[in-house]
C-alpha cells in the first residue's frame, strides 16, 4: 500500500475508533509525511459495539485517547518503531481486542503498554498462528515494557479487560 492510501485507511480507522474504542496505527498512519520507514499492515478484531455508559467511566474522554497515547508510549521517532495502537475496553461488549501486524519480519520486538482506569488489561502477543501467551502481561494504571519473539512473519497483540472500563496505548519496536 502506498503512503497516501495507508494514511487514508488510518484516518478512517481513527475516526471509527473514536466511536467504538480502538485506534490502530502504523508508522504511516501516525505521520503520513514522514520519510519511508518500516511499516506493517495492520488488521484488528471486529469493531465492538459502543457502550456510552462505559465511556463515561473512562479516565478521560474518548476523543482525547489518541492524544494521550502519543505521549504514553514511544512513537515513530523511536529507533525500530513499527507501529502502535490505542483505544479503550469495557465489559461485557468490548472486553477483548486483537490486532495483527501481518507483514513484520520474524525477530525480537519490544512492546510497551500504557493503561489507565480501574480495570486490568492482560496483554498477550506472539506469532500470528500461535496460542496467546500463557502468562500475559498485566497492566493496571501503569506503563510496562515486555519482549515479544516471533519465529514467522507477522505478530499479534491481544488485549483482554477484567473490571472497569480502561484505556490503553501499545507501541511496538523491533530490537533484533
Amino acid at each position: 500500500m502506498d503512503g497516501r492510501r495507508m494514511a487514508t485507511v488510518g484516518l478512517v480507522l481513527a475516526a471509527t475508533a473514536g466511536v467504538v474504542g480502538c485506534t490502530p496505527m502504523s508508522d504511516a498512519d501516525r505521520d503520513a509525511s514522514a520519510s519511508p520507514a518500516p511499516s506493517a499492515s495492520v488488521t484488528t478484531s471486529p469493531e465492538p459495539t459502543p457502550d456510552p455508559a462505559a465511556a463515561e467511566k473512562l479516565p478521560l474522554p474518548v476523543d482525547e485517547i489518541p492524544d494521550w497515547a502519543e505521549t504514553a508510549v514511544p512513537g515513530s521517532e523511536t529507533d525500530g518503531y513499527v507501529g502502535s495502537l490505542s483505544g479503550w475496553l469495557s465489559e461485557p461488549l468490548s472486553a477483548h481486542y486483537m490486532s495483527r501486524f501481518q507483514s513484520l519480519e520474524p525477530g525480537i520486538y519490544q512492546a510497551q503498554i500504557a493503561c489507565r482506569g480501574d480495570g486490568t488489561i492482560s496483554a498477550s502477543s506472539g506469532d500470528l498462528d500461535a496460542e496467546p501467551s500463557p502468562q500475559p502481561t498485566q497492566c493496571t494504571n501503569a506503563t510496562i515494557a515486555f519482549d515479544i519473539t516471533t519465529t514467522s512473519t507477522g505478530l499479534k497483540v491481544e488485549l483482554d479487560l477484567q473490571g472497569e472500563p480502561s484505556i490503553f496505548a501499545v507501541s511496538l519496536r523491533r530490537v533484533a
